[in-house]
């Protein structure tokens, strides 16, 4: 049984990051269940501003490149089990246990995606499904496409695949049931949001058409075109919902509805759009199996997207020596995950100026960021510490 100063739970960026600060002090062992390091990096690929592009898969090998050997790895393994006995934890995984002194769970996010008539179909997939496959894998999902979902991540996404020329023909709302319940309204104030926080002309373009819309306050909804909108040709449409996806051995086709302003759908407005895939998307949430098999404190924060382990900003959890960073901590940037790690490694180290540094890096990064999951992020981030201060 081998034994490690720190294990790592997760090589995407938050993972990376953090071993890169210990490979030098520190004997670490990083897993992962997926077969390539990078986790959420590698389907990310846009414009954050004019001609400067953030490439996710082209960071993770630049952060795998920095590791110079130095640290373990051991990938396409699952852990299904950690313990802690005295200092030490074990961890269990399908390729046998290890243990460590300091655990670091980077463990990311997992996408939600709600069902509905025809979902099961082969084509149906999520967003970051598509986008992996697009940018990572090199192969397009399909020819034409819908998406189901209007919120940041979905307005990303599609415009990666407009970037491979793979046709997106609709971005729309699901059927409103007991699990979606999105509004029109909602979806407006997603579009009005993104002028703030969207990285790409698309989404500042829809963003300035939800601006003008919002000078007519109560109308703005009313007045949405109920045939959508398209900025550089991505059509949006705030005011149709997707009731079933069609097909009998793939997808063929999906059956919207026009609704009014408040989301009531009208009546005899059915029709088909063709298609040959389709994305689902109903945002992102922690994954957090991990800290929950200690005796952890979680509270939920729609801020911050589902199940947070209480945590200080210092990324220590109620456990000696269990840190934890990432989109575990709630749904934020590739960035803000960078930062997290390198906190949580600088802690490890005791390298109290670093960890300084790196506390205050992460307070400007949150500041300008271009990608904001959900709204009242910095509330929540406030409110948690407030959690943690009362454990």
């Amino acid at each position: 049984m081998a034994h490690y100063d720190v294990i790592i739970i997760g090589a995407g960026p938050a993972g990376l990051s953090a071993a890169n600060i210990l490979k030098d002090e520190k004997d670490v062992l990083i897993i992962d269940e997926y077969y390539h390091h990078g986790g959420r990096l590698l389907g990310q690929l846009y414009e954050e501003s004019k001609g400067r592009w953030w490439n996710g898969m082209a960071v993770a090998d630049r952060l795998y490149r920095q590791l110079d050997d130095k640290v373990t790895f051991s990938l396409g393994t699952s852990v299904y089990n950690v313990e802690k006995e005295h200092s030490i934890f074990t961890v269990y995984t399908d390729k046998g246990h290890v243990t460590s002194g300091h655990l670091i769970a980077a463990t990311g996010s997992k996408e939600n995606a709600s069902p509905m008539p025809g979902w099961e179909l082969p084509g149906v997939m999520t967003v970051g499904a598509a986008q992996v496959l697009t940018n990572f894998q090199r192969v397009a999902p399909g020819e034409s496409g819908v998406i189901i979902g209007i919120n940041p991540l979905s307005m990303v996404i599609s415009m990666e695949l407009g970037y491979a020329d793979v046709e997106v023909r609709k971005i729309c709302l699901p059927a409103e049931n007991k699990i979606n319940s999105a509004t029109p309204k909602e979806a407006l104030e997603t579009l009005l949001s993104l002028g703030q926080s969207a990285p790409s002309k698309f989404l500042a373009v829809a963003a300035d058409i939800g601006n003008r819309l919002s000078l007519l306050h109560g109308l703005a909804l009313n007045l949405f075109p109920s045939k959508g909108v398209k900025a550089l040709g991505m059509p949006i449409s705030i005011k149709e919902r997707v009731v079933r996806i069609n097909g009998t051995d793939k997808v063929e086709s999906v059956t919207t509805v026009k609704t009014r302003a408040d989301g009531s759908v009208i009546k005899g407005t059915e029709k088909e759009i063709a298609c040959d895939f389709v994305c689902i998307s109903d945002g992102l949430s922690p994954v957090n199996e991990i800290t929950s098999l200690f005796n952890l404190k979680h509270v939920y924060m729609e801020s911050l997207g589902g199940y947070i382990p209480i945590h200080s900003e210092k990324m220590e959890t109620e456990v000696a020596n269990l840190y934890v960073a990432g989109n575990i901590t709630g749904i934020e940037s590739a960035k803000v995950a960078m930062l997290q790690g390198e906190i949580a490694a600088h802690h490890v180290t005791g390298n109290a100026e670093a960890l300084k540094e790196a506390l205050k890096n992460i307070a400007k990064e949150r500041k300008k960021a271009t990608v904001k999951f959900h709204k009242d992020v910095d509330a929540g981030r406030e409110k948690l510490q407030l959690y943690w201060l009362a454990k």
